[in-house]
């Protein structure tokens, strides 16, 4: 994919500009770290937006059927800052086309996260949005960055020494900058010492995910609220308040205090029995349940669980099959199903290959 933006090498002979964003929101630690460590290197200007809550697992999606808001902040180490109540991939686009748009972005820096984004988190995380946006957007190079972590006095001091060396590194290299343009960086940190981390080892994303653990939570109302908007079962309108934290701490508890209701025969859901479909509004929250491991040499999960920060070098764009156009006939009268089976399945029935679109 050529970009526009794509017209020279970043090269050592000039300074360059980061956008910074994140999803875990404008107040968050991990931000405030690595936008100071980007600043100290002397050679870099740094421009912020970043969500005025928490937005994680957001994944990429976007706002198209509410305003935005977009508020300058302090944030020291940048030379401007916004927060922004819309979703990571949001602010990159405000970053990119409105609040900045005079700018030239060589590099879009989503993080430090709180925690990490390994494996198939990557398709969940706002943070490889917030980086996978400008880099499918303009031809910048992403690095998404997150820290093995999710206790709240986490030091994201390594992590942002270790995300400011990279960018300088890739900014000094001859013609890396534009051999990486349109990629992302997704760049997982262990929660060690410096003298503790093994070194960095370039990684392909696994299987690893934290599973889903459904709860039932009891509903609130509005003051306003008239009772008979109720549920004949007596069940509230609202579930917890979506202002409130909503958080989970690392152990699986919700941090906000929300308390859990009891889900009956859980093994059937809601389909079971007749009590099932009486009237009624029932509020559920996704909290973490127990992790799919995924420990392959080469993968992200492994190289992390040996101490080494991952890098794994991810497409923005989408990803495609290969297949053999000469199997499929100029004039195609073949069924759907018939089409995909001449199409995908070579000689020999090899499974296809996948290609990045970017």
């Amino acid at each position: 994919m050529v970009h526009e933006s794509a017209i020279r090498d970043a090269g050592a002979g000039r300074r360059a500009n980061v956008l910074v964003v994140n999803d875990d929101g404008i107040a968050a630690v991990g931000l405030a770290k690595v936008v100071e460590a980007l600043d100290r290197t002397g050679r870099l200007d740094v421009y912020v937006v970043a969500p005025d809550k928490e937005m994680s697992a957001t994944s990429h999606s976007i706002s198209i059927h509410n305003a935005v808001s977009a508020t300058p902040r302090v944030v020291p180490g940048a030379t401007r800052a916004f927060s922004s109540s819309g979703t990571p991939a949001d602010c990159t686009m405000l970053g990119l086309s409105v609040l900045y748009r005079s700018k030239r972005f060589d590099y879009i820096v989503s993080g430090i996260n709180r925690g990490d984004n390994l494996g198939l988190h990557v398709v969940y995380s706002g943070t490889v949005a917030g980086a996978r946006e400008g880099a499918m957007r303009t031809g910048a190079v992403g690095v998404a960055v997150s820290l093995d972590s999710y206790s709240r006095n986490a030091d994201y001091s390594e992590a942002a020494r270790l995300t400011a060396e990279l960018v300088t590194s890739i900014h000094d290299a001859p013609g890396l900058t534009e051999t990486l343009r349109g990629c992302v960086l997704n760049v997982n940190v262990p929660n060690l010492p410096r003298e503790r981390i093994e070194g960095v080892k370039l990684t392909k994303p696994g299987l690893s995910c934290t599973q889903a653990e459904w709860v039932r939570v009891p509903g609130t109302r509005d003051a306003n609220d008239d009772d008979d908007d109720d549920g004949s079962d007596g069940t509230l309108n609202r579930g917890p308040d979506s202002d409130s934290d909503g958080d989970w701490r690392h152990d699986g508890d919700f941090a906000d205090g929300v308390d859990e209701l009891p889900i009956a025969d859980a093994g059937e859901g809601l389909v079971a029995g007749d009590d099932a479909w009486e009237s009624g509004t029932r509020w559920f929250r996704n909290k973490p349940g127990p992790a799919k491991e995924d420990d392959r040499e080469g993968f992200d999960k492994r190289a992390m669980r040996d101490g080494f920060v991952s890098v794994s070098v991810l497409a923005s764009g989408y990803a495609t099959v290969a297949f053999d156009q000469t199997k499929i006939p100029k004039e195609n009268r073949l069924g759907l199903g018939e089409t995909l089976v001449r199409a995908l399945v070579p000689d020999g029935g090899v499974r296809p290959a996948i290609r990045a679109a970017a």
